[in-house]
């Protein structure tokens, strides 16, 4: 059978048992009950489907909410389908039971024995649904035939409104104490299954959706259905429709006129109802009007003890019915009541802002402006920066456009400092811009520089040129004299920006000036600006010692410093200067520090960062699968933020790793070209251009997109940039078999190879700076000089247990020894590439496998080339070199020792030496 039903697995398993049960015998009875909507009929629909499946004969009955239903109407209802039962039904119609209890019971008897008659012998299954309007006999009737259940093969199945009362509440304590009778009360669908249902529904609805529209109907799945098929309207919310609103109030229109009353007031104060400030709002009488709607099922008791409307659609409703004059008063007295008694607590700030905002009266909008700035503090305070942003905006709304310039530029200030914790970057640029233009026009500098020091961090070219085009124009306001502090991290300001479009030597400069200001003024925000300023500018292995010295200080800083960011970034620094050192311990150290950042401030921007490090982290040691899980967890995270930089990262990431691989297919290329059509067209990106054609196998296109990097090794500035681009060009270098690039770039990474590639700020760990540079000194023809760098790269890689870079190393090796390619250097080569073959087996690098695998049979090939030797003829050498006599050879390889004299004069013609001396002094040497 086809499962229609969303969710209530385990009712579904109850029923299915209940109804193979009643097919074998003894029979059952389930009441199945819970308000209006919950899905009772769809189970008892299931449970008709089913035992039909099973081979029971099926039949339906129902009552009505109709004054004129006849006793019996549901019995009369089942025996249509059942006209087994019209005989005993029909000799009841003409009694009246009241006055003749022997006819009825002779007739309820009847009854049962014809469902037992029907049962026998494959069974029966009984439907009587919307039990709470049925008559007292029939309740009387269902109560008799559940009596006989323990002797026949009969499923009776009831359907009932929990909140019934009148015949079936008088019935049902002597229905449930019966033996073969099984409860089951109906609650709404959990939140897992709504999502479910819209997964399948609306799938273009997200998890958030769903979260939403359980919360606001409870989980009863009528309501969830007529919100889903809503959600293609133009007019999404059903509750526009009067039809559905009477639909959602129909047990509130049972209630009395003092309980509706206070209902409409209630659902002015929300979901969640306080009575003491109903009370207060009403003047009624409050606590009985509430015993009445619990009864009635509108409104309920939740664990906590207060009172809340049993779902929100019902809430929603009743306010939907009132009229925009009272629904505004009611609003305006509530909120009155509530800054009453809010005696400096800033949690009662969006309360009263709420309700200021649907309000009228005298300064309604002056009012709403101040509790929505006070709400969007307290908000930001506790981390809830979706919150605060909500708060900001209707701060701005109700002053309007015509509110003084710099009250406007203050009110937009705050909103884009809430958007930038929350990660909303593209709003908050756009709001620091605007706050900026309206503070120029007021010729307030001190505004301007408030709007320029708000999004930092953040590399992309717009963020860049907006924050420098800010800084410059309150940079020309401020006076030395006063504005200190401001200047100083303005000047830091652009110092970053400077460093991010390569104009590194300037950023130093800049910097500089930055914390000779900073150190002046004794601020640490305005410390850690400049420290900020400074750390970027010295992004390269040449100034990692005083980068050590900044993070100190910027973790020292991060405690006392205002700015949400300011733990983060001395850890995020930590860890940059750890992978540099390469010392593992100290990352994940960094690593700890900065997931207790991120939890404590919930800042989606310390989340991306740590997304990335544990991605590098994975990727050193060769955890591929972990590092793929994190960027794609920043991936996603960045798209929630919308920072086209962080996007551009994750693209980034696996170029990387394809450069790890050794390959990248056809679709990755194109999934990369096309991700840097939007992104910044800087040297450091546009690199992966060239490269990915090369490693996807296109050399020919390859080279014709790297004419424009040839030149560029040396004559970039050393900074943030400097290392990444380096290492990316010479790659591609090496890649083209491009000799001279590749000596300009083994000419610009200079002699020092102690360091690490990358750093916390870079995207990927890539093991020794050793390695690129063995790379680039083999293909410029340096052979000695790149085996000696491999064999430093070995050394480091080995010591961090970077297994897929040890192994690049290794591979390297086997290639610059089969270069050099003496006997010694063949055999060397030789065991290095069976090292590296074994971990990217172990590592699944199948391309790099395959490299190793022809460099193998390349190496054994000039093995061949270059010993003139048989086999048998070498292992005489080799005995020879350790000393051993002829007669000892002769035993230890079982010849003659004639045959072994005539190897050794056959090694001594091949190689024109004279004596044993010279042989052995040969094989040492190889």
């Amino acid at each position: 059978m086809q499962d229609t039903v969303i969710g209530r697995h385990r009712e579904l398993a109850r029923l299915r048992a209940a109804v193979l049960a009643a097919a074998a015998g003894p029979g059952r009875l389930v009441l199945i009950d819970g308000p209006a909507g919950i899905g009772k009929t769809r189970l008892a629909e299931h449970t008709a489907a089913l035992a039909a499946e099973c081979g029971l004969r099926v039949g339906r009955g129902f009552a009505v909410d109709d004054a004129g239903m006849p006793p019996l109407w549901p019995w009369h209802r089942l025996g249509r389908e059942l006209p087994e039962l019209a005989e005993a039904l029909a000799g009841g119609d003409a009694v009246q039971w009241e006055d003749s209890a022997s006819q009825r019971f002779r007739m309820f008897t009847a009854v049962a024995d014809a469902l037992e008659a029907v049962a026998d012998p494959a069974g029966l299954a009984v439907v009587l649904e919307d039990l709470h309007w049925a008559d007292r006999t029939s309740l009387l009737l269902l109560r008799h035939v559940a009596a006989e259940l323990p002797h026949q093969r009969l499923l009776l199945l009831a359907t009932a409104r929990d909140t019934a009362d009148g015949p079936y509440l008088e019935q049902l304590p002597d229905l449930v104490r019966m033996p073969n009778t099984q409860t089951m009360p109906l609650t709404g669908l959990s939140v897992e299954e709504v999502r479910y249902w819209l997964g399948h529904a609306a799938p273009t609805l997200d998890t958030a959706a769903a979260d939403r529209l359980h919360e606001r109907t409870g989980g009863n799945p009528l309501y969830v259905r007529i919100v889903v098929e809503s959600s293609g309207e133009s007019d999404p919310d059903p509750l526009s429709r009067r039809s559905f609103r009477r639909l959602a109030l129909a047990q509130v229109d049972r209630l009395d006129a003092a309980t509706q009353t206070v209902l409409r007031a209630a659902s002015v104060l929300g979901e969640r109802i306080e009575p003491e400030l109903l009370e207060q709002l009403t003047g009624a009488d409050v606590e009985t009007a509430l015993d009445t709607a619990v009864t009635a099922g509108v409104v309920r008791h939740p664990d906590n003890g207060a009172v809340a409307f049993v779902h929100a659609l019902i809430r929603d409703a009743i306010y939907a019915e009132l009229s925009l004059s009272e629904r505004m008063s009611l609003h305006r007295s509530a909120a009155e009541l509530l800054a009453a008694r809010a005696d400096g607590d800033p949690s009662a700030a969006g309360p009263i802002a709420t309700h200021l905002r649907r309000a009228s009266g005298p300064d309604t909008d002056a009012d709403c402006a101040h509790w929505a700035r006070v709400a969007a503090e307290s908000a930001r305070t506790a981390t809830a920066y979706d919150e605060a942003i909500r708060f900001h905006r209707w701060a701005i709304e109700a002053t309007g456009p015509s509110a003084p310039g710099p009250m406007r530029a203050e009110l937009l200030i705050e909103l884009a400092r809430s958007e930038f914790e929350a990660g909303r970057i593209d709003d908050s640029i756009d709001h620091c811009a605007q706050a900026g233009a309206i503070a120029e026009r007021a010729t307030r500098p001190d505004l301007v520089a408030a709007a320029a020091l708000v999004v930092h961090g953040i590399g992309t070219p717009r963020v860049i040129a907006t924050v420098d085009q800010l800084c410059r124009s309150a940079l020309h306001g401020l006076s030395a004299d006063t504005d200190g502090a401001s200047i100083a991290r303005l000047t830091a300001h652009r110092a970053m920006a400077a460093a991010q479009i390569g104009e590194c030597d300037r950023a130093r400069e800049l910097s500089a000036t930055a914390m000779a200001t900073a150190e002046r003024s004794g601020d640490p925000d305005t410390l850690l600006d400049a420290i900020h300023a400074r750390h970027l500018a010295l992004s390269a292995p040449q100034f990692l010692a005083e980068r050590m010295e900044l993070v100190e200080r910027a973790i020292e800083i991060g405690d006392r410093a205002r700015q949400p960011l300011a733990r983060l970034w001395g850890y995020l620094w930590l860890a940059s200067a750890a992978f540099q050192l390469g010392d593992l311990a100290l990352v994940d150290r960094a690593i700890i520090a900065l997931e207790q950042v991120a939890e404590r401030g919930r800042l989606p921007i310390a989340r991306w960062h740590l997304h990335r490090l544990d991605a590098t982290r994975a990727a050193l040691t060769g955890d591929f699968a972990a590092a793929d899980e994190s960027n794609n967890a920043a991936f996603e995270l960045a798209i929630r933020m919308g920072d086209e930089s962080l996007l551009g990262l994750h693209h980034a990431f696996r170029g990387l790793m394809n450069m790890v691989q050794g390959y990248a297919s056809e679709t990755e290329a194109a999934e990369r070209f096309a991700a840097m059509r939007h992104a910044p067209q800087i040297p450091l990106i546009r690199i992966f251009l060239p490269m990915t054609r090369a490693l996807a196998g296109d050399l020919d296109e390859a080279r014709a997109l790297f004419q424009e990097f040839r030149e560029l090794p040396g004559t970039f500035q050393v900074g943030p940039h400097w290392l990444g681009l380096l290492y990316n060009l010479g790659f591609t270098a090496v890649l083209l078999r491009d000799k001279e690039t590749a000596e300009r770039a083994y000419q610009a990474f200079g002699p020092d190879d102690g360091y690490y590639l990358g750093d916390g700020g870079a995207v990927l760990c890539s093991g020794s700076i050793a390695r690129p540079i063995a790379d680039l000194a083999l293909t410029a023809g340096r052979v000695d000089a790149a085996i000696e760098h491999y064999q430093r790269a070995i050394a480091m890689d080995s010591r961090i247990g970077a297994r897929p870079f040890l192994a690049l190393s290794r591979l390297g090796l086997a290639d610059a020894l089969r270069t050099r390619g003496t006997p010694g250097d063949l055999r060397a080569a030789r065991s290095a590439i069976t090292e590296a073959a074994q971990e990217f087996r172990r590592l699944d690098m199948t391309h790099r496998l395959r490299a190793a695998d022809a460099l193998l049979a390349e190496i054994d090939r000039a093995a061949r080339e270059s010993n003139p030797l048989t086999t048998r003829e070498t292992e005489v050498a080799d005995l020879l070199t350790d000393g051993l006599a002829n007669r000892e050879i002769a035993t230890r390889l079982v010849l003659s020792e004639r045959t072994v004299e005539t190897h050794v004069s056959s090694i001594l013609a091949k190689l024109g030496f004279q004596n044993r001396t010279e042989i052995a002094a040969w094989r040492l040497r190889s």
